[in-house]
């Protein structure tokens, strides 16, 4: 068997990694079964499962040996692993007696699949922890907070009706004030209010008209289920509030516990860094006393960074035996953290604190192994329990949250779905475009459709023509900071963050980092426009076997605490006024480092970037670059992705055909994490 492995690993059907994991099964004495099914557990680990599921064992086996020109039967017989010709419960009789399998083997058994033991472990701790529900203290009048502080703004309606009042009523009362469909509304009152209306002031009647039984605001929900929950998973699209919301939640928790200790943290530093900046964003436009505001903290931070790096180990200061020192924990981008992560995130969380995950369940998963954020939210559109229901009906007005939910899963009455985008409104291509692929139901006649509808959206092929237009989008996104370019001193340091301001403006967003159409070709070719049209210089000092030059956009692809600067933190090289090149970079806390370019991190230059690399973050203007055939890695999630951070214009490269397929099928990553989660609950 291990001779076969080899072969495979030398045609690159497994990995040396995989290979010398199976040798290593079989040398405690492992079977054959057990040291081929070892194989392809670290090779699903590898490719971002959590386990290898029995019943997709022979599958896999006759993939290989159909690739390999194998007759998969007789290689059954030879190896004496029959059983795989079988029903998979033979499969997992053999390997429940494996020497190799067990509680304090290195392999595991669970749900039908085979687990490294550690993943199993970890996958059992995220289940625990999530339906652990401490004791929560909530003084005060919380229906008259949230009331308060989710009230209605007609300021917004009034201004959508008077841009547009041939529109109708009822679309726009369920835009602007989460009328819920079917609701029993006296239309005809309502539009009679909107006819007579000079003002805002004049829309308080539909107050009376649209009464709360009618309407279901899921931001107001999403704090009402966080103050009851001490575990919360609020997920939702771009533009639909998160942010908004938590800090609202997090003004009313301060409101009624205001020695709440509570830290926030992101995946990435860039992630940390966007969330630190919309926070402090939304505390301007909230209506609160300022001793108060002052208590909402307004700086995130890297996971990596809370739990405390050790230097050259896997494991954090802060643990299972050494808690984190906290009341309530925030953790943004959800989507984009590993099962191992979050594992030891759970693991060092205090036994009385609230967590609440924030997040896009559609977005692509973590780069590391698990989609611990879509696994959760499996549950999210099973409805409340009745008792879970009643208590946020009675909170928030909303009586149509109450269902006749019978037995759901314990795991829904700690999900919240934000429903409505306000980025994405009703004119709005790029919304529908991205409705339609996280749906699987895009088509190429439809995407072409929306393209010509919608100014915001537009479409080309990769044929010659098209991409001679690539290079006229490429001088327009990236001009403008180009042109701006200025010598740094000390008084005008401000300007490098305007700099980096206008730079983010722009993005190419690609599927892959090699190919024709990948973020190193693209870089090559964005700095060949730009040079050809005089925009950068790339004449200056050789460092490193890296050519540097004033306007240089780099991006980092390592932690380094040291410096503070973090995995996806974008610097623009810049001169100051000593005549020396030096990278400059926004920090966390919003002012401007800058560093030699030799004491940086690994870096790569960042006029393109992955769709991957782009995860929280969001630009006026994104070009998406997809390959023209086939690939495993472009997927629905990787589009949808690409595609949501256009914020006021999508620039489309793609084979329709292939992006339309691509949409159909919906990336799975094979875990059990949802199996646990029912167990528990029953």
């Amino acid at each position: 068997m291990l001779s076969q492995l080899k072969k495979w690993k030398e045609q690159g059907l497994l990995r040396s990694i995989d290979y010398h994991f199976a040798t290593f099964m079989s040398e405690l004495g492992g079977d054959n079964l057990t040291t081929i099914c070892a194989a392809f557990t670290s090779e699903y680990l590898g490719m971002g499962h959590i386990c290898l599921p029995l019943e997709q064992v022979t599958g896999h086996l006759h993939e290989k040996c159909s690739v390999s020109k194998i007759n998969f039967q007789q290689f059954c017989e030879q190896y004496n692993i029959e059983c795989l010709l079988h029903h998979d419960s033979e499969v997992h009789a053999v390997l429940t007696n494996s020497l190799c399998v067990g509680e304090h083997a290195p392999l595991t058994l669970a749900f039908n699949a085979l687990y490294l033991n550690r993943y199993a472990q970890f996958e059992q701790l995220i289940a625990d922890e999530l339906l652990i529900q401490p004791v929560l203290e909530l003084n005060g009048d919380i229906k008259s907070e949230l009331d308060s502080l989710f009230m209605v703004n007609y300021n917004y309606l009034w201004q959508a009706w008077c841009a547009d009042q041939k529109q109708a009523i009822g679309p726009l009362c369920e835009k602007f004030l989460d009328v819920i469909p079917q609701a029993k509304v006296d239309w005809q009152a309502v539009t009679d209010v909107f006819q007579g209306a000079q003002s805002s002031d004049d829309l308080q009647p539909l107050s009376t008209l649209i009464n709360e039984s009618e309407r279901c605001d899921w931001q107001k929900v999403s704090a009402a289920l966080a103050l009851t929950s001490a575990r919360c998973v609020i997920s939702g699209g771009p533009g639909t509030g998160k942010t908004t919301t938590v800090t609202k939640l997090l003004a009313l928790l301060l409101k009624v516990q205001p020695h709440l200790l509570i830290k926030m943290v992101a995946p990435t530093g860039k992630a940390a860094a966007r969330l630190t900046e919309s926070i402090t964003n939304a505390l301007t436009e909230l209506t609160i006393d300022e001793a108060l505001k002052a208590k909402i903290p307004s700086e995130a931070s890297t996971i990596h960074r809370l739990l405390g790096v050790k230097p050259n180990s896997a494991h954090f200061r802060h643990n299972q035996d050494n808690k984190l020192h906290l009341d309530l924990l925030l953790v943004d981008e959800a989507s984009m953290v590993d099962l191992s992560m979050m594992a030891k995130l759970l693991m060092a969380l205090p036994d009385h604190a609230r967590l609440i995950l924030l997040g896009d369940k559609d977005q692509l998963a973590s780069v590391e192994a698990g989609a611990v954020l879509g696994d959760i939210c499996s549950f999210i559109e099973s409805g409340y329990s009745n008792q879970k229901a009643k208590l946020l009906a009675d909170l928030t007005g909303f009586s149509s949250l109450i269902n006749k939910q019978s037995n759901p899963i314990t795991m829904a009455d700690n999900l919240c779905l934000l429903r409505k985008s306000y980025r994405f409104d009703q004119y709005s291509g790029i919304g529908f475009l991205a409705q339609s692929v996280n749906a699987g139901k895009t088509t190429a006649k439809q995407i072409l459709r929306l393209c010509d509808e919608y100014a915001d959206l537009e479409y080309f092929s990769h044929s010659d023509a098209d991409l001679n237009l690539l290079d006229k989008l490429i001088l327009e996104g990236y001009s403008p900071y180009l042109k701006n370019l200025v010598i740094i001193n000390d008084s005008n340091r401000n300007d490098a963050k305007q700099l980096l301001n206008t730079f983010n403006t722009f993005k190419i967003l690609c599927a892959t980092r090699l190919g024709d159409y990948g973020v190193l070709a693209l870089n090559k070719r964005c700095e060949k426009v730009l040079l050809d049209a005089g925009l950068v210089n790339i004449r200056a000092q050789e460092q490193e076997h890296s050519v540097w030059y004033p306007g240089r956009p780099v991006m980092i692809a390592e932690n380094n605490y040291l410096l503070g600067l973090f995995n996806g933190d974008i610097g623009i090289c810049l001169l100051n006024d000593k005549n020396q090149l030096r990278v400059y970079f926004q920090m966390p806390d919003g002012s401007i480092a800058d560093f030699q370019s030799s004491r940086l991190p690994r870096f790569e230059t960042v006029f393109a970037m992955t769709v991957h690399k782009s995860q929280g973050s969001e630009f006026a203007h994104t070009l998406l670059m997809l390959p023209d055939h086939p690939l495993p890695v472009v997927t629905r999630e990787l589009i949808y992705t690409g595609i949501t951070r256009a914020k006021n214009r999508l620039s489309l490269f793609a084979d329709l055909g292939v992006m339309a397929s691509a949409c159909k099928v919906k990336k799975q990553r094979a875990s059990r994490l949802v199996e646990r989660l029912q167990a528990s609950h029953s």
